[in-house]
């Protein structure tokens, strides 16, 4: 090929995958690997449209050749670094990046590194690294905002003056704002930790409203499946998503199409809303030797992708539900599932789906993670989340958003009665042995195993929002936390309704 065409048939593709033609871009890139094997970016291109499609381990040989004819293109080995990390390789991810701040290339890697030792529970390693690369020109508010994230504690006055400084005017990073948030919080300066929560919020969710389309899928990094929404867009699909659920899922639907699944167990499902202990639950669970912890994985999402709503089982077939359910254990093995009789998928976007998890794993254990409403809102507006929950930014967008999600497990609960497992947080909180003896032994069929109660000592990668907590024994300073910024909650009171505090509480 020449090279205007070389170039016009890449244009072509990344268009293609851009508008999320997927299976135009993949010809083009695949045209390229045949006819201009010299044309690199092709297969690099192609692994991030396999990557959005949740094909992993095609992705990871591409990515390796691509290096080995072009080593130390950064490209490529930071994509690889992000593929170790979605296939949780947490070990080969932080070697990827070690490598590349060993080789003096790209010292902003250093944060990279930092969050990958963060998530295989290496703390110290982690806050030492962002410590001294707090010292870089150019990196000192990205590394003194995660420590903050990791242990604000560990933000000393002289940094804390110095993150005020940074962020005052309009120029101030946004995750600065939230590290501001935490670090003041801690030193009980809760007036200045609502404003700086507040102020990232109002400029996050600001940036969301003004992306342009191009922005929303942008194709010049691994993430670029991730599709970033606007807030009164998500609210739309947040609202179909439950709608359909509720309405689908009906009772006569539902007992129309059981008994045609897999008869597997292995599937723990923890479902609900973000920031609601759902972390904790999994890692102690996942303290047990017959469990695997697998994160938030997006398997089951992709597997049922347009497969409801559907006419009954003259058009499924009576094996559909089966079908989907190995679809699913073949995805959850893809990523890492090994040979634990048990594992845990906290992807808590699962509870629109727990009919289909029902039709599909009757022998499946459903965990709903409870806690307080207005802990669990302001948990959320609290917190910059790297990806999704547009709707998080906002005291009154979260507040609808709680309402819808309480709906929906409302419905399960009255066409499903008894499938879904409470587990409250503040129980577990209140009584960590009792509670969590009930929750391994009688909510998930287990045999007792002494290490659950020791689940803070499990070295086990954590990539979620909760990933330092889940390091320490049980605490109750996030019990009632809403009650110290109580007069500035007025707008999440009035959207939540009937959940929110009757006035005394």
């Amino acid at each position: 090929m020449s090279p205007s065409e070389t170039a016009g048939r890449l244009a072509e593709g990344l268009a293609a995958q851009r508008d999320g033609d997927l299976e135009a871009a993949v010809a083009a890139y695949a045209e390229l690997e045949a006819r201009s094997p010299e044309t690199l970016e092709a297969p690099l291109l192609r692994a991030f449209v396999e990557i959005e499609q949740g094909e992993l381990q095609a992705a990871l040989p591409r990515l390796r050749r691509v290096l080995a004819r072009r080593p130390g293109w950064y490209e490529a080995r930071s994509t690889l670094a992000y593929l170790h990390e979605q296939l949780g390789q947490w070990r080969e991810a932080a070697e990827v990046y070690q490598a590349v701040l060993d080789e003096g290339g790209r010292p902003g890697v250093a944060l990279q590194l930092a969050h990958v030792l963060e998530v295989m529970g290496k703390l110290p390693q982690a806050m030492a690294l962002l410590r001294e690369t707090a010292d870089r020109p150019g990196l000192r508010t990205g590394a003194l905002s995660s420590l903050a994230q990791i242990a604000p504690e560990a933000i000393g006055d002289d940094d804390l003056a110095w993150m005020l400084e940074r962020g005052r005017g309009e120029d101030a990073p946004i995750g600065l704002l939230f590290a501001l948030g935490e670090a003041l919080e801690r030193r009980g300066r809760h007036a200045e930790a609502f404003d700086a929560f507040a102020e990232g919020n109002r400029r996050n969710r600001a940036a969301l409203i003004a992306q342009e389309p191009s922005e929303q899928r942008d194709m010049t990094a691994p993430e670029a499946a991730v599709r970033r929404l606007s807030p009164e867009a998500a609210e739309r699909e947040a609202a179909a998503a439950a709608d359909r659920a509720i309405s689908v899922f009906s009772r006569s639907f539902l007992r129309a199409n059981e008994g045609h699944g897999s008869s597997i167990a292995a599937p723990i499902f923890i479902v609900g809303m973000p920031r609601s202990g759902s972390t904790l639950i999994e890692q102690i669970l996942s303290s047990h030797r017959r469990v695997q912890g697998m994160g938030e994985s997006p398997a089951l999402g992709r597997v049922i992708a347009g497969q409801f709503p559907m006419n009954l089982l003259a058009a499924a077939g009576p094996d559909h539900y089966r079908r989907l359910a190995e679809a699913y254990l073949a995805s959850m093995h893809a990523r890492g599932w090994k040979s634990s009789p048990r594992f845990v998928d906290k992807m808590l976007g699962n509870h629109l789906h727990v009919g289909m998890i029902h039709l599909m794993f009757p022998r499946a254990v459903i965990l709903h993670a409870a806690r307080d409403p207005v802990d669990t809102c302001l948990a959320n507006f609290r917190k910059l989340f790297a990806t999704g929950n547009e709707l998080s930014y906002d005291l009154a967008d979260i507040g609808r958003d709680y309402v819808r999600y309480r709906e929906v497990m409302a419905h399960w609960d009255e066409v499903l009665p008894g499938r879904v497992v409470e587990v409250r947080h503040e129980a577990l909180v209140a009584d960590p042995d009792a509670a969590i003896r009930r929750l391994v032994t009688e909510s998930c069929g287990l045999d007792w195993d002494d290490a659950c109660l020791r689940f803070h000592q499990t070295r086990r990668p954590v990539r979620t929002a909760s990933v330092a907590q889940v390091r320490k024994p049980i605490f109750k300073t996030s019990v009632a936390r809403w009650k110290a910024y109580e007069d500035r909650l007025g707008p999440l009171f009035e959207a939540l309704g009937r959940y929110a505090p009757k006035r005394g509480d």
